[in-house]
């Protein structure tokens, strides 16, 4: 049986079959409803039910949906199938002004292995133009399924993409990367792009950008624009990882930071040698240590689940972040 979704204020309207997702059959629509994880661990894909009813899918939405939330109607669609007609409310979606998704070819450019982590950059057809938002991901297409990445560059470099890939033992794509048998000049196929993990683009808060691992990829791209758009904005940087070998961008962010006026990077480690000379601990705690009232910032972070739900608790907590000025999106371990 299929169901009528409508999403207001956009006025969009799609089908989704039984069984399926509202979110998964936006996406297979064409329509690029916000989200990041897809597994109701980010919170990203929340919408309000007007109208109709739906069934839950058995993700994870109790750790990101309060109590009062649930009350007021508020559901995930990433975690949510319509039982009938459904009428959701979701502001932060503009319809027919969002992006389009796209199936396209791209060339393997580069390949700099960086310990256990790649920069891949690829280059895209010419025409037409691809286009994308900062914090936005792609699927790669693979022959046995497919792996979501982050990209890592500036939209107005619209004819590449860089992505940064942890290598994963028995991984469908990392491996690849690491072995020799992906290399400059292969084909590969990507799908997007995907994720509503982007800029609030009508504030001039302070911002705090803070990641773990690969995390930093979608915090890159958006420093990358704002170095373009924004350069006088006070910005906070900072990148968690266990040892100073995770820390895999430095070189490149130095040259970014170079183009504000306003901004500083933090590096913090939970596990540092005795040479280290920096931050110790976790990110979360260290930009409280800093920043002891949120209030007035924007918080946006990428890395592991138990960073991301931590920091939004301590910073509502302690901090005083209201609840919408933090933006998260939580990377998942794929086999």
């Amino acid at each position: 049986m299929m169901s009528r979704i409508t999403v207001l204020p956009s006025q969009t309207q799609f089908d989704a079959e039984s069984g399926e997702t509202i979110l998964a059959s936006a996406i297979r629509q064409g329509h690029n409803l916000p989200h990041a994880c897809q597994s109701g661990v980010c919170g990203s894909c929340r919408a309000r039910l007007l109208s109709g009813k739906v069934s839950h899918s058995g993700c994870y939405d109790d750790y990101v949906l309060t109590d009062a939330e649930r009350e007021s109607g508020m559901v995930l669609l990433c975690c949510s199938e319509a039982e009938g007609d459904v009428e959701l409310d979701m502001p932060g979606y503009s319809g027919s002004r969002a992006i389009s998704v796209r199936t396209l070819p791209a060339r393997v450019g580069s390949i700099d292995v960086r310990g256990d982590v790649a920069v891949m950059e690829v280059v895209l057809p010419k025409a037409p133009a691809f286009k994308f938002y900062a914090g936005q991901y792609m699927d790669i297409l693979l022959k046995d399924g497919s792996r979501s990445y982050s990209i890592a560059n500036a939209p107005s470099q619209n004819d590449k993409l860089e992505f940064h890939i942890r290598h994963r033992q028995g991984g469908l794509f990392s491996p690849l990367l690491f072995d020799g048998r992906l290399e400059s000049g292969s084909i590969i196929r990507l799908r997007g792009p995907l994720g509503g993990f982007t800029l609030n683009e009508n504030s001039s808060k302070p911002l705090v950008l803070m990641a773990t691992g690969t995390g930093f990829a979608p915090i890159k791209s958006f420093l990358s624009h704002l170095a373009e758009t924004d350069p006088n904005r006070e910005i906070h940087i900072y990148h968690g990882s266990r040892t100073e070998a995770g820390l895999y961008d430095r070189e490149s962010l130095s040259v970014l930071l170079q183009q504000f006026s306003n901004a500083r990077y933090i590096p913090v480690l939970s596990r540092p040698n005795s040479q280290w000379q920096g931050a110790k601990g976790y990110v979360q705690q260290q930009v409280l240590a800093d920043i002891s009232d949120l209030s007035s910032y924007e918080v946006y972070a990428c890395g592991s689940l138990q960073m991301t739900e931590d920091a939004r608790r301590l910073f509502a907590e302690q901090g005083r972040l209201p609840e919408n000025a933090f933006f998260s999106d939580s990377f998942t371990v794929s086999a």
